[in-house]
């Protein structure tokens, strides 16, 4: 259970190029499950709609700079909400002044990636993530769970 190819995965960001390249560099781990959305709306939906069909993203790349929402509002969205508590909230952004990945920790995010990643740093960084998963289900699902 939780290997890295069964991770259900979105990627929220206004630039088609950065999506393709992720959901690329994601395909060559294996992780074949990756969809995207274009703002921060979209990503609203496509994750409360995916928990609703009982089939919610193991993670969640949220872009900083889109229009209609911030990927840190959606961040912060969401961690309000204790259902989502073990969905990896994984901000990927140029925004790479320590304030803001200082900002974006506070807020609940799981990890940070700085653009242009590259992809044996973004496998390296779903790894490290998928091993956050299994140590928040393993503590939300276990005997008390």
């Amino acid at each position: 259970m939780n290997q890295l190819n069964t991770l259900k995965i979105l990627i929220a960001d206004d630039h088609f190029l950065i999506r393709q390249f992720v959901t690329n560099a994601l395909m060559e781990l294996k992780i074949e499950n990756v969809q995207g959305a274009n703002d921060g709306n979209e990503a609203i939906d496509m994750i409360q709609r995916a928990k609703q069909e009982g089939a919610p993203y193991d993670v969640v790349f949220l872009d900083w700079n889109m229009p209609t929402i911030l990927g840190i509002e959606v961040l912060s969205y969401f961690r309000a909400k204790p259902e989502y508590a073990d969905t990896a909230f994984v901000m990927l952004t140029a925004e790479s002044e320590q304030q803001n990945i200082m900002k974006a920790i506070k807020a609940g995010a799981t990890s940070y990636i700085v653009k242009p990643v590259s992809a044996p740093d973004l496998g390296k960084k779903i790894f490290e993530i998928n091993e956050w998963l299994k140590r928040k289900r393993r503590v939300s699902g276990g005997m008390f769970g």
